[in-house]
């Protein structure tokens, strides 16, 4: 994706410049709308103009452990409603080597990255060896338990550091750790 110029209601926005004090009230005043509701719409367009394009997308898995990793050909990204969560995301994509798309749904404390491209880096898959008393068997444990918020610490930080050294190009956010939260939607802060 090249320079990105959104138009949202009379407003000519970059994707840089995510929502500021200033632009949240004259949305909320002048549209009507809540500032999750306006961050929405704005994922939405930069996720229009991204279907089709290759992406990264990182997650805990269900057992709440390592930060999962999957590279693929977006189709669609959402924010709708699941059984209690108001803002569940989810996104359906084509993965590598696949030819059906499949979807991938977050709700409690969601862990939801996707960035723009291919060829990001793998995270540590949480594993150390343990010694065996029988010879020639491997055997590895994790380094911490299921629902360990050391988990998403840890893929934070790698990943913020990552994005911050490389200028990767974040697609959406739907991480805990950026404020965002099932119940209230996305919260944003003007970038640096």
């Amino acid at each position: 994706m090249e320079s990105l110029r959104i138009e949202y209601r009379g407003f000519v926005i970059v994707p840089s410049d995510r929502l500021d004090g200033w632009f949240m009230t004259e949305c909320l005043t002048m549209c009507g709308q809540t500032v999750a509701e306006v961050q929405h719409d704005l994922d939405s367009m930069l996720v229009d103009q991204a279907k089709g394009q290759k992406v990264t997308y990182y997650f805990q898995g269900d057992f709440g452990m390592s930060i999962n990793k999957v590279e693929g050909k977006l189709v669609d990204i959402e924010l709708r409603k699941w059984a209690q969560y108001r803002y569940s995301p989810s996104i359906k994509m084509i993965p590598k080597r696949k030819r059906l798309v499949r979807e991938y749904r977050q709700t409690y404390k969601p862990f939801f990255l996707v960035l723009e491209g291919h060829g990001h880096p793998d995270l540590d898959d949480g594993y150390v060896p343990v010694k065996s008393s029988v010879p020639g068997v491997q055997v590895k444990k994790s380094k911490y338990s299921s629902f360990d918020p050391r988990w998403k610490e840890e893929g934070t930080s790698v990943l913020d550091q990552y994005i911050q050294e490389s200028g990767a190009k974040i697609i959406v956010d739907y991480r805990e750790s950026s404020g965002f939260t099932t119940h209230s939607g996305p919260v944003y802060h003007k970038a640096a």
